[in-house]
C-alpha cells in the first residue's frame, strides 16, 4: 500500500454544508417521539429558568391532573370501562375518585381565596394527600388480588407512593425545590433520551417499534438496541470487581489505597484543610465497589451484588475504626463547633442527594464511555465518600454522638443515591443486559426496591433538615424586611446581624443616634409570628469626628 493510499484510508469523509446537517436533523425529530422529546426539553428548561411562572403552571398541572383523573376513576367505576392504566376493583376507584375531585375543588378554593398569594407550598400539600391516597388504595387493591396477580410491584409503588405522600404533606417547602428541580432534569434527560432515539430511528431507517409508541416502549427499545454486547460488557465488569486472575493482588491495592485515603482525609479534617480533603478523595477508591453494587443489581448478578456490598461494609467499618485511632493519637486538639470540615458534613439536606444522584449518574457514565473516563476524578470529588467516614470516626472518638450521626446521615446518603442513579445509567447506556431485565424482572426489582425504600427513609431526615434551613432564612428574610420599614428609608443606621432562636429574636443595628422605638418594633415583628416571641436590640452607637485640614 502506497503513502498516497493510506492517507486515502484516514482522510475524513467529505463535509456536507450546514443546511444539509440542519435539514437532516429536523428530518430525523419530524416523528412524534422527537417532537415529544422537544417538548419535554422545553418544559424542563422553562420550569428551570422561569421560576415566577413555575408556581401557576404547576398549579395548573395539578388542578388538571386530579380533575382527569378523579373523572377516569369515576367513569371507570360506572361502567367498567377503563380507556388508559391497569383496572383495579371498582369501589376502590369510586373512593379514589371521589377523593381526587375532592382535592380539585379543594384547590380551586385555595386558589380563589389566596389569590397572589398562593404558594408551591399549598400546592404540593395538596399534591402530596393525592399521592398517599392513591398509595394506599394501590396497596389495598394489590393485597386484595394477591392470589390472581403478582403483588410486589404494587406493593412497592404504592409504598412509595405512600412515601412521596408523607414527605410532601409533611415538610412542603423542601419537597418543592426538590420536586421542581429533580422533576425539571428528569424532563431534561427524558427529552434527551426522546431525541437521541429519533435520531438513532432516522439512521437506521427500520425499527419494530413507531415513534408513535408509547414512552415506556420507546424507552425500552432504547435500552434494547444500546446493548453493548457480552464482551465489552466483560471487560467493563473487570475493571469493577476484585475477581482472578490476580483477585487478592486487586483487594490488596484496594485496601492499601483505602488505609492511605483514610489516613489523609482524617489529617485533613484534623487540620481543618480543604486542599488536603480533597486529596483523600481523588485517592479514596470506594466509588469502584459501590458502581460495581449498582452493576450487579442491574444484571442480576447475585454474588457480585453480595461481593460488592460486604466490601463497602467492611471498607465503611475499618474507615470508620481507623479514623477514630487516629484522632485518639493525634496531638491535635479541635472544636467541633467551629471546624468547618466537621461542621459541612454533619448537617446534611437534600441538595447532598442531588449533588450523589448527579455523582453517581456521572460516574456510571464515565465507567461504560471511555471518552469521559478522565472524569471520574471529579465524581470523586463531588460526591466525597471517605470525608464522611473520618468525620465520624472523628467525632466518636470526642463523644460527639450526633455529629457522627449527622456524618453517618451522609455517607448514606451519598451511598444509596450513587446506587439507584447509577442503576439507572447502566440500564440506559447498554451496561445492563435486556436479557435479564426483560426475563428476571422480579428478581432485579428485589433487589432495587430495598434501595428505593432506604433512600425515602433517608429523605425523611434531610427533608425535615431543608425544611428548617428554609424556614430560618424565610423568618430571618422577613425580620429584615420588618426591622428595615421600622428604621425607616433616611436612617443611618445599619443591620449588622439578625438571629432568631426559638422564642427570641436578637438584631445587632449599629449608627449615629437614637434609632426609633423598640416597642414599635417588637410589635411589628410580632405579626409575623404565631406565637409569642421575645426581642433582644442591640445598638451599637458610632461616633463621628472631623477634623479639618490644617486644622
Amino acid at each position: 500500500m502506497t503513502l498516497d493510499d493510506q492517507a486515502d484510508t484516514v482522510s475524513p469523509p467529505p463535509a456536507s454544508s450546514v443546511r444539509e446537517r440542519f435539514r437532516a436533523m429536523v428530518a430525523a425529530l419530524s416523528n412524534p417521539a422527537g417532537v415529544r422529546g422537544l417538548l419535554a426539553m422545553a418544559g424542563g428548561t422553562v420550569v428551570l429558568l422561569l421560576p415566577n411562572a413555575t408556581t401557576m403552571l404547576v398549579t395548573f398541572i395539578v388542578v388538571a391532573l386530579l380533575a382527569l383523573s378523579g373523572a377516569t376513576d369515576l367513569g371507570y367505576a360506572a361502567s367498567g370501562r377503563r380507556w388508559f392504566g391497569k383496572g383495579i376493583s371498582r369501589w376502590l376507584a369510586a373512593l379514589r375518585g371521589l377523593a381526587a375531585l375532592a382535592l380539585a375543588a379543594a384547590m380551586v378554593l385555595a386558589i380563589y381565596a389566596a389569590g397572589d398569594a398562593l404558594t408551591l407550598t399549598l400546592v404540593v400539600g395538596f399534591a402530596g394527600i393525592f399521592i398517599g391516597i392513591r398509595g394506599v388504595v394501590a396497596i389495598i387493591g394489590a393485597l386484595l388480588k394477591r392470589r390472581e396477580r403478582d403483588p410486589l410491584p404494587r406493593l412497592a409503588g404504592g409504598s412509595i407512593a405512600v412515601i412521596a405522600g408523607i414527605l410532601a404533606y409533611l415538610v412542603p417547602s423542601s419537597v418543592v425545590s426538590t420536586v421542581i428541580i429533580g422533576g425539571a432534569v428528569a424532563a431534561l434527560v427524558l427529552g434527551l433520551l426522546l431525541v437521541a432515539w429519533s435520531l438513532r430511528h432516522s439512521a437506521r431507517g427500520t425499527t419494530t417499534v413507531p415513534p408513535t409508541a408509547t414512552v415506556p416502549e420507546l424507552i425500552w427499545d432504547w435500552i434494547d438496541g444500546s446493548d453493548i454486547g457480552r464482551k465489552q460488557r466483560a471487560e467493563y465488569a473487570a475493571g469493577l470487581y476484585f475477581e482472578r486472575p490476580q483477585r487478592l493482588t486487586k483487594l490488596g491495592t484496594w485496601w492499601v489505597m483505602l488505609v492511605l485515603s483514610v489516613a489523609i482525609a482524617s489529617f485533613a479534617v484534623l487540620a481543618d484543610s480543604t486542599a488536603v480533603v480533597i486529596g483523600a478523595m481523588l485517592v479514596a477508591p470506594l466509588m469502584t465497589p459501590i458502581l460495581g453494587l449498582a452493576g450487579a443489581l442491574v444484571n442480576g448478578w447475585g454474588r457480585r451484588a453480595f461481593d460488592s456490598a460486604t466490601l463497602i461494609v467492611a471498607g465503611a467499618l475499618a474507615a470508620v475504626a481507623l479514623a477514630y485511632g487516629i484522632s485518639a493519637w493525634a496531638p491535635i486538639a479541635i472544636s467541633h463547633a467551629t471546624n468547618s470540615q466537621i461542621v459541612s458534613r454533619v448537617s446534611p439536606t437534600t441538595v447532598d442527594m442531588l449533588i450523589a444522584i448527579a455523582a453517581g449518574a456521572a460516574g456510571a457514565f464515565a465507567t461504560v464511555n471511555a471518552r469521559v473516563a478522565s472524569g471520574i476524578a471529579g465524581v470523586a470529588i463531588a460526591v466525597a465518600l471517605v470525608p464522611p467516614l473520618a468525620v465520624v470516626g472523628i467525632s466518636l472518638n470526642g463523644g460527639q454522638y450526633a455529629d457522627a450521626g449527622g456524618a453517618t446521615l451522609l455517607f448514606l446518603t451519598n451511598f444509596v443515591a450513587i446506587v439507584l442513579s447509577a442503576s439507572a445509567v447502566f440500564v440506559l447506556t447498554g451496561f445492563a443486559r435486556p436479557y435479564a431485565l426483560r426475563n428476571r424482572p422480579r428478581q432485579i426489582m428485589q433487589t432495587v426496591v430495598p434501595f428505593i425504600a432506604l433512600a425515602g427513609i433517608i429523605l425523611l431526615p434531610l427533608m425535615l433538615t431543608s425544611e428548617g434551613i428554609l424556614q430560618s432564612q424565610n423568618r430571618q428574610r422577613d425580620v429584615q424586611h420588618t426591622v428595615e420599614d421600622w428604621l425607616g428609608d433616611d436612617t443611618d443606621f445599619v443591620v449588622s446581624d439578625i438571629s432568631v432562636t426559638g422564642d427570641t429574636v436578637s438584631i445587632t443595628i449599629s449608627g449615629p443616634g437614637e434609632p426609633p422605638q423598640a416597642t414599635d418594633l417588637h410589635e411589628s415583628l410580632q405579626d409575623g409570628f404565631t406565637a409569642p416571641i421575645g426581642l433582644e436590640l442591640t445598638v451599637i452607637p458610632v461616633e463621628v469626628t472631623v477634623v479639618p485640614s490644617g486644622g
